[in-house]
């Protein structure tokens, strides 16, 4: 009877776990990453900076995987579209819009009555 209680009380509690997204923190080795979120589907270097990539199951709604870069061995910025995972900095990306506010042009920036005009290209006199 006690085991069943045990065993019970085990599948209660793991759901709650189970839902805390893993957070990456700016300064986070890669290890540290990876002991997080696992190994990346891919990753690459250049110039000082290593990209990972990891799989979000959004791929094409979304247009990317979930990235974290690292400088110098350290986390400097991640953009995760998936849900499952938080960055505890600031993020570089824009936040993510619905397709809705994207097809109807939301987040776009506005024009007020203080932006200049465009003025069209004043074309060159034939000669």
């Amino acid at each position: 009877m006690r085991l069943l209680i045990a065993l019970a009380a085990g599948m209660i509690a793991a759901p709650a776990t189970a839902q805390t997204p893993p957070t990456i923190d700016p300064g986070m080795t890669r290890a540290q990453v990876v002991a997080k979120l696992g190994e990346p589907l891919s990753s690459r270097t250049y110039d000082g900076h290593t990209y990972l990539l990891y799989k979000n199951g959004c791929e094409k709604k979304c247009g990317m995987n979930d990235l974290v870069v690292l400088d110098s061995g350290k986390v400097v910025d991640a953009v995760f579209r998936s849900r499952a995972r938080h960055y505890s900095g600031t993020s570089s990306s824009p936040r993510m819009i619905s397709a809705v506010d994207a097809k109807h042009g939301a987040g776009a920036p506005l024009k007020t009555p203080d932006t200049p005009a465009k003025k069209p290209p004043v074309p060159k006199p034939a000669t």
